[in-house]
């Protein structure tokens, strides 16, 4: 057994988790575990199945917002393009079209949010996945699955831009588990670099893979890391245990990487990509973001987990604890990088990202009461900025369109109170709005922020109080009732309509 490392948490900062549960950012880590290598990594990833906006005139009154009406029946969705693809302008023209469009408008009327995106949502066209491209990657790749401890929710879909464009999504994840620790990787591929999207699938595989057999091995040499973590923040071991821990998660980086610089050499004399690039590939091609969130429980009573992250880029990682008071019931995991919305970030390509000091100050460890995680791609995190306050938005995003459930008591119309019902009137009806891959078919979806602008009622009132989440809840459940929460999520993150937001989004949710 090493000696602690008091610059992972110091004596102070320990003393300050203890009492306020607070995240700390580990500038050092102890080194133990960062060699353990196995010889035949395991890609440990789950099998899921394939499966800006300005106004502007609509074309027709169906391209306008639509409510849907209580009685109306929502066709199911079918991932199979029913109809042949539509030659479309560039996405640029048609970004130009919407801003020309919404400069003339301000200068006669401000129009609502709602009423810019339902003029828009015609403009948006699709074009299948180019099949004449190497590698070509899935529309959509999305799943449930329960591990001891805890259950995922993921799906990453192709952006409204791709689609506008015929081009491959530039997102991927990977989910694992071992003796009820769970493991997740995010990775959005550059938009500016053209296989960014196999940079993204390899470190996402490769990360999850070491973190897998690493912490098999791990804790196979060392049981007693188990009862170290258990201590009191304060004590040395489990100072030395959280240390240790912290290595093997930034050593998932360096291993990330260099499964992005093999797939790099395994292609750089291939013709094919050459032809598509009218160049030689280069290394940055292949440059995208890296989440990764390792999800490990210290009670099972309490539900306190120990909660190690480490994030390259941009994108969010949050943890919630739905029981506990709203002001201190969430955590953000990590910082993107050079500022929100900049535009710019470093890349897992970077070299630097080769460096564990860089890695350390990239790395939080939080041990807290949690059952709820969230690590998203930058397509779902700008759309719920700024974050620190927004990230319920998206948790009751996910509540009022059945994605995630908030405890509380079965609500139907039929046993509602006056209180109720009169609150129930006060809700808006969902939006609709077309399907960008088949027009003719239109998804209804909540929004938070309208529930709160028509019932008066804040985030904090929301947290303390389900009734109105669930109350509009009742407008989607019966055409919802079998579908899996996996498809749920991937239809919502699909169709969910936000000004400027057409990126391909990523969103991973584990509940414990």
């Amino acid at each position: 057994m090493s000696e602690p490392n008091e610059n992972v948490i110091s004596e102070s900062t320990a003393n300050d988790i203890a009492k306020e549960n607070k995240t700390v950012d580990v500038n050092e880590s102890a080194n133990e575990g960062a060699d353990i290598i196995a010889e035949d990594v395991v890609l440990a990833h789950s099998e899921f199945s394939d499966a800006t906006e300005e106004d502007a005139p609509p074309a027709t009154e169906e391209a306008s917002a639509q409510v849907i009406q209580k009685s109306e029946t929502i066709p199911p969705i079918d991932d199979k393009i029913t109809q042949e693809p539509q030659l479309s302008s560039p996405v640029q023209a048609t970004l130009a079209q919407e801003q020309k469009a919404s400069a003339q408008s301000a200068q006669q009327k401000a129009l609502s949010n709602e009423e810019v995106t339902g003029h828009t949502a015609n403009l948006w066209k699709y074009l299948p996945i180019p099949s004449h491209e190497p590698e070509p990657v899935p529309e959509y790749i999305n799943g449930t699955v329960k591990f001891p401890g805890s259950k995922v929710v993921a799906a990453r879909v192709r952006g409204k831009k791709h689609k506008h464009e015929g081009t491959n999504c530039d997102d991927w994840y990977e989910v694992a588990n071992y003796e009820r620790m769970t493991f997740i990787a995010v990775s959005d591929g550059a938009g500016s670099k053209k296989f960014s999207r196999i940079g993204a699938r390899e470190s996402c595989k490769a990360a999850i893979g070491f973190l897998v057999s690493s912490f098999e091995k791990l804790f196979t040499d060392k049981p007693e890391l188990k009862e170290h973590l258990t201590l009191a923040l304060t004590d040395s071991k489990c100072m030395e245990a959280c240390g240790v821990l912290a290595g093997v998660v930034q050593q998932s980086v360096i291993k990330a990487h260099e499964a992005v610089e093999a797939a790099f050499y395994s292609r750089k004399t291939n013709p094919e990509y050459e032809k598509i690039l009218g160049r030689g590939l280069q290394f940055k091609d292949l440059s995208g973001t890296l989440l990764i969130a390792v999800l490990i429980p210290i009670s099972e009573i309490t539900k306190e987990h120990l909660v190690i992250s480490c994030q390259i880029g941009d994108g969010m990682i949050a943890i919630l604890n739905s029981e506990g008071e709203f002001s201190n019931s969430m955590k953000l995991m990590g910082v993107p990088d050079s500022g929100d919305f900049s535009g710019e970030t470093d890349f897992l390509t970077s070299s630097q990202m080769k460096n564990i000091e860089t890695l350390q100050h990239r790395t939080k460890i939080s041990r807290t009461v949690v059952d709820t995680v969230m690590v998203m791609s930058d397509g779902v995190a700008d759309d719920y900025f700024p974050n620190e306050t927004q990230m319920r938005r998206l948790y009751f995003d996910l509540i009022v369109n059945g994605i995630l459930e908030k405890p509380s008591k079965p609500i139907s119309v039929a046993t509602l109170t006056q209180a109720q019902m009169k609150l129930f009137k006060r809700i808006p009806d969902p939006l609709v709005y077309p399907w960008v891959n088949d027009q003719n078919v239109k998804i209804p979806i909540q929004y938070t922020n309208l529930i709160l602008e028509s019932t008066g009622l804040t985030l904090e009132d929301l947290w303390k109080d389900p009734t109105a989440l669930n109350l509009a809840r009742l407008e989607l459940e019966e055409n919802e009732k079998n579908t899996d929460l996996s498809e749920k999520l991937k239809i919502w993150l699909d169709n969910y309509v936000e000004r400027g937001s057409f990126d391909d989004r990523t969103l991973v949710v584990v509940t414990m």
